[in-house]
């Protein structure tokens, strides 16, 4: 774990991205509910034209952070500037160039989608036409739903029309809570594709999640937050290459405490784990552990079930720094 400890500060590999200005400054924040600490002095910036992912579990601080940044909760420390305005005392000119998807919103069921769009349109006192907001719709795959009330759309469909209101004001930045959380992978994979078109028109884009598959796929940087601290920040790739050449092999079988001790000592074998009847083996030497392995399971007469090798991920990262699954 000595090894990862420099992740905490920021790292920055090959794309142009470092030289893009910050357009969030988030300095030395903390926030507090009563007796609870729920962000511990986190410092971050955000550039300019990025996708950033927070990711962490559920109770990590993410959505208390993005709430200090869309201007909902006060820092009980520090300060955070959007686009060099301060979000306590420039709150309204900050919130003109955010548009927002929070983790749960309640909309009038009884509109229909369409209607629901211009509404929110004209809170910034934007007044689409009937068509201009279909096409808006349309940007989301939601055009042949303009019609239809949101009760009666999809939870997929609602998360895409949650991000065709996030943009009701046409804004620089993107704030987005969660935004597939709870959705069925066919739903997360479209609303992913609306995220990507969010990035190709240069929007600067932060999401929260806790889907390894998602930080890795939309952010370019990610900030591994964890009891309300960053304890890991860079790029997905800088992050998982600081793991070295390390690979996971897992495997099903019935295993005791000493079984587990001696698979500690087979080769390459730097780190196991073992919940619900499976086995998790970190290896720099993937054929030879595996190959112990099946020896193992020969002379103790345990058929292996369900092998797995895969190369090292995000959830990787944050078990090496936190000793745990990010799903915990």
């Amino acid at each position: 774990m000595a090894e990862l400890q420099a992740m905490s500060s920021p790292t920055m590999t090959g794309t142009d991205a470092s030289e893009q200005e910050a357009i969030i400054k988030i300095e030395h924040l903390v926030v507090r509910y009563k007796q609870l600490t729920a962000v511990n002095d986190i410092s971050l910036e955000i550039r300019e034209g990025e996708c950033f992912g927070l990711l962490g579990p559920n109770g990590a601080g993410k959505t208390s952070t993005l709430s200090v940044v869309e201007g909902i909760v006060k820092p009980a420390e520090g300060c955070v500037t959007v686009g060099g305005y301060d979000i306590v005392h420039q709150s309204a000119a900050a919130k003109r160039l955010m548009g927002v998807q929070l983790q749960t919103s309640a909309y009038f069921p009884d509109l229909t989608a369409v209607e629901l769009l211009q509404l929110i349109a004209s809170f910034y006192e934007i007044f689409p036409s009937r068509k201009q907001a279909i096409a808006q719709l349309d940007r989301f795959e939601l055009g042949e739903k303009a019609n239809a009330k949101v009760s009666q759309l999809s939870g997929g469909q609602q998360q895409r029309l949650s991000l065709a209101l996030a943009l009701a004001n046409d804004p620089k930045i993107v704030l987005l809570d969660e935004p597939t959380a709870g959705l069925d992978p066919q739903a997360r994979r479209s609303v992913w594709q609306s995220i990507r078109r969010l990035k190709a028109e240069g929007r600067t884009v932060i999401l929260t999640t806790h889907y390894i598959e998602e930080a890795e796929l939309l952010s370019q940087r990610v900030g591994v937050i964890d009891h309300g601290q960053i304890i890991a920040l860079g790029t997905p790739q800088a992050l998982i290459d600081q793991l070295g050449e390390s690979s996971t092999l897992s495997a099903a079988l019935d295993l005791s405490p000493e079984q587990l001790a001696e698979i500690q000592t087979f080769p390459g074998v730097t780190k196991i784990s073992y919940e619900d009847g499976r086995l998790s083996a970190q290896t720099t030497q993937s054929i030879e552990t595996l190959i112990a392995l099946q020896q193992f399971a020969i002379r103790i007469g345990q058929p292996i079930r369900d092998v797995n090798i895969r190369q090292p991920n995000l959830e990787d990262v944050f078990i090496t720094l936190t000793g745990r699954a990010i799903r915990d």
